[in-house]
């Protein structure tokens, strides 16, 4: 069931699956989408008595962006127009609240959707919950066009391909991982692979009560930060390590 209630200065988008433990997802939007701006986006995760593993997907648009703010407690990941929220443990609130910033390209003009999927586990089944599609209204008065800018002609946004950089098995003593998570519980590879698909790269260390996890190994600082900053893992850093010791992080 999909619902779509139109309040002032609020587009309420309602996103709901039913379950045995009525689960949905609701997506609040302003009411007046503009190019080129940016404005703030609620996500609130109503799921009972669910705990345990979960990841929720949204799929954007080509030319919309979002950045997470609060992410109760999930590992946020961009991976081109597909965003995901993974969390190993579930909050034991029954609703959870997400927040974050949403960015509309300045050639972007018309009808858009967003749409996607909540996951989690119950009885040991793998449960899928659909979001639904959330449309709405994006408003462009096509100004840009008659102002002399160095931004691209084209009048809608290409997805653009990042050269990305990969971690390697590495012989030397001396190297780089970047850190993309810690745990107060070790993680199953079956886990992991939502983190990271090449499970093969991802190393595990227990420091200070924590499972800290990184993905490596990079020969030099330079392509550390770049795979930090191509992996689409929000709050990622690079990790140096002397001797196979780890010393400092970057």
């Amino acid at each position: 069931m999909r619902l779509l209630l139109i309040a002032t200065g609020l587009i309420y988008c309602f996103g709901k699956a039913y379950t045995q433990t009525d689960v949905f997802v609701d997506i609040l939007l302003p009411n007046k989408i503009e190019a080129s701006k940016t404005y703030p986006i609620d996500i609130i995760l109503h799921k009972e008595n669910i705990t345990g593993f979960a990841k929720l997907e949204l799929y954007l648009p080509v030319g919309i962006d979002i950045i997470p703010v609060e992410n109760a407690g999930a590992t946020p990941i961009k991976q081109g127009q597909l965003i995901k929220y993974i969390w190993i443990e579930l909050p034991m609130t029954k609703d959870i609240k997400l927040t974050a910033t949403i960015s509309i390209d300045f050639r972007i003009n018309g009808y858009k959707e967003l749409y996607g999927n909540f996951y989690y586990i119950q009885n040991k089944n793998r449960i899928k919950s659909s979001v639904g599609v959330i449309p709405f209204q994006v408003h462009n008065d096509f100004s840009w066009k008659n102002v002399t800018t160095d931004k691209e002609e084209k009048e809608y946004p290409q997805i653009v391909e990042i050269e990305k950089i990969k971690p390697q098995k590495l012989s030397q003593a001396n190297f780089y991982r970047v850190q993309i998570a810690a745990f107060k519980r070790k993680i199953p590879k079956n886990q992991l692979i939502e983190l990271y698909p090449e499970v093969q790269f991802i190393f595990e260390e227990f420091i200070d009560g924590l499972y800290k996890y990184t993905i490596g190994d990079f020969s030099s600082l330079e392509d550390a930060k770049k795979f930090k900053n191509t992996c689409g893992i929000f709050g990622a850093f690079v990790v140096k390590y002397e001797n196979y010791q780890r010393v400092i992080q970057q």
